[in-house]
């Protein structure tokens, strides 16, 4: 892959059509903006002049900056030490001197360089830095998109794959525990099969004297993975599995079983780490500290300032039961089936810190799109036409299709918010990850096109209803998009339109076996050898086949259906798919909403990189919020989170609440608050979420009152 370098980098430019800038991110295609009050002059200056890493860096001729809508942030002096943090609706100054103004929560990671005083003023859905004694800025970015640094190559015996996997850990920035933090982990290097071990030079495991022993076959090695990398250690064959550091060691074959017993010290770990870094370089206030400080006695201060061992000892010796409530719900578990084919996913699961599961035998049920089907049929089969299927299939049970096979079966239900599978076979209830489209999220085009390019194509007169999504996209402040709208395109239309450079492509209407059916005919997409739409949703019956063969022919990710699906149920899950989409959720977390509050949500799956997004979410982590009644003054809500590639876990989120500055991981619960009728309102009004109500999925833009 020869991508230069220069065009990967963020662009500091003019805004389009404001006074200010425009930062954009031609990898993610992410933007933000920081407006002025005048046209702002616009020159490069050198990056590495930034107290944090950058990748560009521009000086702006500007008195002041203001965010387009609020933004926590940080202000360090020249060491680094923090003198002011703006997390509330809060006004502060600070005098003459040098200082580096971090932003929390933007789409990319933005820094302003600042040699005078610096006044923050909060306003109500902004904030305004103004500077005086200078009459220019320096304003840094950063990419949150990582690159492997190199590739191992390792045969299929379980010592060389040991070996091979212990290097993920060099992509560590740091072994504090502030690497609990996203931007310090880094992506691991790529693992691929061959002839020999082999691991580059440029390739530096850190030396953090950890060694996690398993016995040598894969349904062992492959789960301690995602520990190993966020340790930094060596995974070593061994009679019974086990950590082993110089001086002590802790057994991972627990009352549950060995697969569980790491998951749970995967998850300690992290939140001990999450809660001791709040004695580092960002002193905030974190609402899972206080939980934890309150239920152990742990002096925080000491535990930080020990080595990656020691700390791992030190956490290790806190009981999982004491705090086990206080960690995140966990974004992704991962089955994947224990051959060394499947070594390829492992570094970009570990990039997400997945809990791996191996099953040792597939938890098959070979009736688990029986049961969908049946749902469908029996609630439906007085009025058969409100299937979504074309009359040419109506007469065939989708059981008797493609996807129906022994091959379909049904993973272990987990606990977190995203459940993928990697292997042969279709997964109803989980994602179904490929190698290959992991591989496709690296093989980026840099754009300087701003836009974010969608297609609706609607191929069945029936179904204009859910035209309405082509108004749904679109609906984002500070967000250029382009929209096109399509109706009975021809194949050969259907085949041009695939081949063009578009982000989201929403396909409603009928697909067969023969493919996806067009005004003159069918279109297979397991015939395509060329597919550049990025991400899609076939909302089709039957459409996981029609979907798999776009992630092949190319396409990095897309949600499709395993059975048939009922046309005004279907119609409701395209416009919530496309409200969700819309906000930064990625198609993993849309489906997991779908299925907890759509009718036919549990026959939608994703194939393909289930991670992929089409826009950020413009308050960083893509969030849900559930109303409970507290009274007649008061309402009561918590804020759940659903982390993305751009904000993994680790993260930290503060909801646009006065007088709140505490903060909360990004993932999972995020906190319960109580505001008053009118106050919630405002709060609900800043951008459009999801909002669950007595049970039901609302909008909070919809919401005018309570």
């Amino acid at each position: 892959m020869n991508v230069d370098p220069d065009a990967t980098r963020p662009q500091i430019r003019r805004h389009p059509s404001r006074d200010g800038l425009q930062v954009l991110d031609p990898i993610q295609e992410t933007q933000f903006a920081l407006l002025t009050p005048d046209e702002p002059g616009i020159e490069d200056c050198d990056p590495d002049q930034f107290y944090f890493p950058a990748d560009a860096g521009a000086t702006v001729r500007t008195t002041a900056v203001e965010t387009p809508y609020f933004v926590p942030l940080w202000i360090r002096d020249a060491g680094g030490n923090t003198v002011a943090e703006v997390s509330d609706r809060e006004s502060v100054s600070v005098p003459p001197g040098r200082y580096n103004v971090e932003l929390a929560t933007t789409q990319v990671k933005l820094q302003i360089a600042v040699e005078g005083r610096i006044e923050v003023t909060s306003l109500e859905d902004t904030v305004r830095l103004s500077f005086s004694e200078t009459d220019s800025v320096q304003v840094g970015a950063r990419s949150v998109h990582e690159q492997p640094a190199a590739t191992v190559t390792t045969t299929e015996t379980p010592e060389d794959l040991m070996a091979a996997l212990s290097t993920l850990g060099s992509a560590l920035k740091t072994t504090s525990c502030e690497r609990s933090f996203p931007s310090l982990r880094g992506h691991p290097p790529l693992v691929e099969l061959g002839d020999d071990l082999e691991v580059p030079d440029s390739i530096d495991p850190p030396e953090t004297g950890i060694g996690i022993e398993v016995p040598p076959i894969e349904e062992y090695i492959y789960p301690v993975v995602p520990l190993a990398y966020y340790t930094g250690a060596r995974i070593e064959p061994g009679p019974s599995p086990r950590i082993a550091a110089a001086d002590w060691s802790f057994p991972l074959d627990g009352d549950d079983g060995f697969e569980a017993e790491v998951e749970r010290v995967l998850k300690h770990v992290f939140l001990m780490d999450c809660v001791t870094r709040t004695e580092g370089y960002y002193e905030v206030d974190l609402n899972e500290r206080t939980e934890v400080a309150s239920r152990v006695d742990l002096d925080f201060g000491a535990v930080y300032e020990q080595p990656l061992a020691e700390q791992l000892r030190t956490y290790l010796d806190v009981p999982f039961d004491a705090v086990a409530d206080v960690a995140p719900q966990w974004k992704l578990t991962a089955d994947v089936r224990p051959a060394a084919s499947n070594v390829s996913a492992l570094p970009f699961l570990a990039n997400e810190l997945a809990v791996v599961r191996c099953p040792n035998a597939r938890q098959t049920r070979d009736e688990a799109l029986e049961e969908l089907t049946d749902q469908v049929e029996s609630f439906f089969r007085d009025n058969p036409d409100a299937l979504r299927r074309s009359v040419r299939s109506a007469g065939t049970r989708a059981g008797s299709s493609s996807t129906a096979s022994p091959e379909v079966f049904r993973p272990e239900p987990t606990d977190s918010i995203e459940q993928a599978y990697v292997g042969e076979g279709l997964p109803v209830g989980a994602s179904k990850m490929t190698v290959d489209a992991y591989y496709r999220r690296l093989d980026f085009e840099p754009t300087t096109d701003p836009q974010i390019q969608v297609a609706v194509v609607c191929n069945d007169q029936e179904m204009t209803d859910e035209n309405v999504v082509s108004d749904i996209y679109g609906t984002r402040d500070w967000i250029e998009f382009g929209i096109e709208a399509h109706e009975q395109l021809t194949a050969m239309e259907m085949r041009e339109l695939l081949r063009s450079d578009i982000d989201f492509l929403h396909y409603i209407g009928h697909v067969d076996d023969d493919g996806i059916r067009c005004a003159d005919g069918y279109l297979d997409t397991r015939h395509l050898s060329e597919v550049n739409v990025s991400a899609f949703l076939l909302n089709a019956c039957d459409s996981y086949e029609q979907g798999r063969g776009l992630v092949d022919a190319g396409a990095m990710a897309g949600i499709a259906t395993v059975t048939d699906i009922v046309n005004e149920a279907a119609t409701s899950v395209g416009r919530t798919a496309a409200k969700l989409l819309n906000q930064g959720f990625s198609l993993a977390a849309t489906v997991s909403i779908i299925k907890e509050y759509e009718q036919i949500g549990h026959h939608y799956l994703v194939v393909g990189d289930a991670s992929a997004s089409i826009v950020e979410n413009r308050a960083g982590t893509p969030h849900k919020i559930t109303i409970h009644d507290d009274g007649e003054d008061t309402w009561e809500f918590s804020i759940f989170g659903y982390p993305t590639l751009s904000t993994p876990m680790g993260a930290v989120f503060v909801p646009q609440i006065d007088g709140t500055n505490t903060f909360s991981l990004n993932s999972g619960e995020m906190g319960t608050y109580s505001l008053g009728g009118s106050e919630l309102l405002d709060f609900l009004h800043q951008q459009d979420s999801p909002v669950e109500v007595d049970g039901s999925l609302q909008w909070s833009l919809s919401i005018s009152e309570l």
